[in-house]
């Protein structure tokens, strides 16, 4: 059994990256990344396509002995970068295939090295990014186990005489006789084939791809745009909180009497950029995934979708823009009520000042 495992890291870097003005990151000159599609796909409606760059080879040593790992990086506009570290392995078994999931190299995982890499790239892409994101949130991670000989045999069967290996593997469990048979079922309950020489099986923290023909770029990237857009997701729900503390905030000032001082039209405005780029930035993230005519890489990013619970985050950043929406205009709403009571209170200090003033005058 030959094939590659593949590590993805999906990490936010800015609100935008200016892709059309770059011409070099870690000075090797990207490349469009581009998949092919079927002979329905319309050939005037492209399907995006992130900049790339292959860099070096690394041979190292790691916890599964010594790999050789080459890494990826795709930078997308809507200000986010993937990187992708490639393994290659030759197992009698499945089960061998387990440590790869908590991959170290040397003394550190993975991870690590990957978030050492796009340190490395924003530096590079500083000039092109618009509003960098000063924070370095948990990275997002997903493995894919992709098979490109199965040692004879249709894939189908295949499948059907692994099915519990299979569902240790994604599971990361290496004792096949804790998992129970509707675990067994719930985890290749998101099976696809296009051909009898292909499966795709998808998993919440790990997926299985086989194709005898050893072509699995396409699958690959409809997995890793829903592992991107999980990452800008979850970064979006994180700051749209901060917001709704800042709302919180406000509208326990407005009680005070400085309200109407400290409520200025730049706090306002303020939050209405920031809600404007995250409504910009939610639907980017939706334009990347639209695709038209090759139905079944569609079939395999909803499937992502559903395992990655992609629709609940969606909701939840919508539902939150519309609460803070309300929020602020209960604010709004709240402070020009003071304001106009304080202008007739004066302008009836006035009308008094004027009438006693006018009997003043006439004594």
């Amino acid at each position: 059994m030959k094939g590659t495992v593949v590590y993805l890291y999906a990490f936010d870097l800015a609100n935008e990256i200016r892709t059309s003005l770059v011409r070099e990151v870690l000075s090797q000159k990207p490349f469009p990344f581009q998949i092919r599609v079927g002979a329905t796909a319309p050939k005037d409606v492209p399907i995006y396509t992130p900049l790339t760059i292959s860099l070096k080879p690394l041979e190292v040593t790691s916890n599964v002995g010594p790999v050789t790992i080459k890494p990826f990086v795709k930078v997308f506009d809507v200000g986010a970068i993937s990187i992708s570290y490639e393994v290659a392995f030759e197992k009698t078994s499945l089960f061998d295939l387990v440590p790869y999931h908590q991959l170290q190299v040397g003394k550190e995982p993975l991870a690590a090295m990957a978030e050492k890499l796009a340190a490395e790239v924003a530096r590079s892409l500083a000039p092109y990014m618009v509003k960098p994101n000063p924070e370095h949130p948990p990275v997002e991670a997903y493995t894919s186990f992709c098979i490109s000989d199965i040692g004879g045999g249709a894939v189908a069967d295949w499948v059907r005489a692994s099915r519990l290996e299979i569902a240790c593997l994604l599971n990361e469990e290496s004792h096949p006789d804790r998992l129970a048979d509707r675990q067994v079922d719930e985890t290749l309950s998101h099976s696809l084939s296009y051909t009898r020489d292909d499966t795709t099986i998808i998993d919440w923290d790990a997926a299985l791809v086989v194709d005898t023909e050893g072509y699995v770029d396409d699958v690959l990237y409809m997995i890793e745009l829903a592992n991107l857009q999980l990452e800008e997701f979850r970064i979006l729900d994180v700051r749209l909180d901060r917001l709704f503390i800042k709302a919180y905030e406000d509208l326990e000032r407005r009680a005070s009497p400085l309200a109407l001082i400290l409520a200025s039209d730049a706090r306002l405005s303020a939050i209405r950029r920031i809600r404007m780029d995250i409504t910009k930035m939610s639907e980017e993230l939706s334009n990347i995934t639209k695709f038209v005519g090759d139905w079944y890489l569609a079939r395999v990013y909803l499937s992502c979708k559903h395992r990655f619970h992609l629709g609940h985050w969606e909701a939840t950043v919508d539902q939150k823009l519309h609460e803070i929406d309300r929020l602020y205009t209960l604010f709004h709403q709240g402070i020009n009520e003071k304001r106009m009571l304080v202008l007739e209170l004066a302008i009836v200090a006035l009308f008094v000042f004027e009438v006693i003033a006018t009997f003043v005058i006439k004594k």
